[in-house]
């Protein structure tokens, strides 16, 4: 697939292939998205798979609803969890409004990991130091919890900023 700016796109995904009767690799390179005959408020999503095994093609086509911002300020809030730590999130919609709630942690994770890390590279802790970890309970160092790893998401839209960029 070609974007407007030239660049070419590869979608990758595992769908049933009829030929070979399973599950496989299938390869994405047509998109078209047009406006939907049936309603205003959609378009219809056009694409063209590949079998990796046998190369039958296979076409897809749906009934995309366009998003309101109401639906696109949800996601954004949603996605803000995986970007930051946060102890909890509550989102909630009503009518004619949007209300989040962002629980933070008590104490700064990522300073509490530096000093840990300090601590177990250098051998000795300062004094300053050890009391915000006895402060934050977390004298011990293995009851600070790890870093959350990135999600799946995170990793492909970093791959594909690199890729692009």
């Amino acid at each position: 697939m070609i974007t407007s700016s030239g660049k070419i796109i590869e979608i990758h995904g595992q769908k049933f292939c009829v030929a070979c009767k399973q599950i496989r690799d299938h390869t994405c390179f047509h998109m078209v998205y047009r406006k939907s005959e049936k309603s205003d408020d959609a378009y219809r999503k056009e694409e063209r798979w590949n079998c990796d095994r046998c190369h039958a093609a296979k076409t897809i086509t749906k009934e995309v609803p366009i998003p309101t911002e109401k639906a696109m300020l949800v996601k954004l809030l949603m996605s803000l969890s995986e970007k930051y730590e946060l102890a909890g999130s509550t989102i909630s919609v009503e009518p004619r409004e949007v209300r989040a709630v962002f629980r933070f942690p008590e104490h700064d994770l990522p300073k509490l990991r530096a000093i840990a890390e300090n601590w177990s590279d250098r051998g000795y802790i300062t004094a300053k130091d050890l009391l915000k970890l006895e402060k934050a309970g977390m004298r011990d160092v293995a009851k600070i919890p790890p870093k959350w790893a990135p999600s799946k998401r995170e990793l492909r839209a970093e791959a594909m900023r690199n890729a692009f960029s």
